[in-house]
């Protein structure tokens, strides 16, 4: 692996300087980027909170998939990463071992600490280092990064860059040929956040898992957090406008449903728990219940991706020559013929 301190390389960039640095900060400089995306890639997210065994995942969903994120591990007031439950990261591994999909570190936690931690070299040094030492351990294909969100507001959009860089310097070394990428805003609402990627990430990343889902409102009824629109919306935000390469451009599926115009917590259902009460999976909305909601007494709608919509989504996908589809998140599909992973592999099948 090549040591971090030898990729540290002034490239005329104004440096991040910290109140509490001394002296000038090191501006890396993009050594080794990210090969280019040759094929369609199907990825879903893994949280360390579902039962990531066979009775939790069976073999089937997980073989439908390319690459699984492990989510997560949480950056800490010291800059260095927690796994939130080890047992949980071993048991994917092993198994995405046996099953020849490839796993990936995915890393997510407070803001503060992130943008803390992109200002100061040393501090990126010490983060970098403490996310490569899990990858390494457990032998993982490479890194997702899943800040939410870099901003432009307070700097840390810079700090990112320059910490995509560090990675990329390392995860793309000749011979290490491991992944680097990125969970993101589907950027419809244009602002610190969506800026906050800079294009000058787009070579560091061999792609982006765009999360094209929770557009939602809690005071107007109606609105579904998924349709068919938000995903053309990102596509052509991030590959129109800011001309992110189609390759690098993977489009975010949800496996859960949201209501509109509620504003009570735990109304979110999972796909699981929609067609058990039975939802329709070919349709995309429910009349549901939620013991948080009125103690469970009243119906409610919840709005979701059925599998003829999950189609129709990976069908454009596929058209426009991205780099995939990914879900959020496996644990919450049904595993059986209604699966949302599934409908979506068929298509793939049927149009390669």
């Amino acid at each position: 692996m090549v040591l971090l301190a030898t990729l540290l390389y002034s490239c005329g960039e104004k440096p991040v300087t910290p109140p509490d640095n001394q002296g000038e900060e090191v501006v890396p400089e993009l050594i080794y980027g990210a090969p280019e995306n040759t094929s369609f890639k199907k990825v879903g997210y893994f949280p360390y909170y579902r039962d990531l065994s066979r009775t939790g995942i069976p073999d089937s969903t997980l073989q439908r998939l390319d690459v699984a994120c492990f989510a997560f591990a949480q950056i800490q007031s010291d800059y260095t990463v927690k796994v939130q439950s080890t047992s949980e990261l071993y048991t994917l591994v092993t198994r995405c071992k046996e099953l020849g999909v490839k796993v990936v570190l995915s890393f997510n936690g407070d803001h503060s600490l992130y943008a803390r931690m992109v200002s100061s070299s040393r501090r990126r040094e010490i983060f970098i280092k403490s996310v490569m030492d899990v990858v390494n351990k457990y032998g993982m294909d490479g890194v997702d990064n899943d800040w939410e969100y870099p901003s432009t507001k307070d700097g840390s959009s810079r700090g990112n860059l320059y910490l995509m860089r560090e990675f990329s310097n390392i995860l793309h070394a000749p011979g290490e040929e491991k992944l680097l990428t990125a969970a993101i805003t589907c950027g419809k609402y244009e602002g610190s956040y969506s800026n906050g990627i800079l294009s000058e990430c787009f070579p560091c990343m061999d792609w982006c898992n765009v999360m094209v889902y929770d557009d939602f409102s809690t005071t107007q009824p109606g609105i579904h957090h998924s349709p068919m629109e938000l995903m053309e919306t990102a596509y052509n935000y991030w590959v129109g406008k800011r001309k992110m390469p189609a390759k690098k451009f993977v489009g975010g599926i949800p496996i859960y449903g949201r209501p509109a115009g509620i504003t009570q917590s735990g109304t979110v259902l999972t796909y699981k728990s929609i067609i058990g009460q039975g939802g329709d999976p070919d349709a995309n909305q429910a009349e549901v219940t939620s013991s948080s909601y009125n103690d469970g007494k009243t119906k409610y709608t919840v709005y979701y991706n059925g599998r003829p919509l999950v189609r129709e989504k990976t069908r454009y996908c596929l058209d426009n020559g991205t780099g995939g589809i990914m879900f959020w998140e496996a644990g919450q599909d049904t595993h059986d013929s209604t699966s949302i992973i599934k409908a979506a592999y068929d298509e793939i099948m049927t149009n390669i």
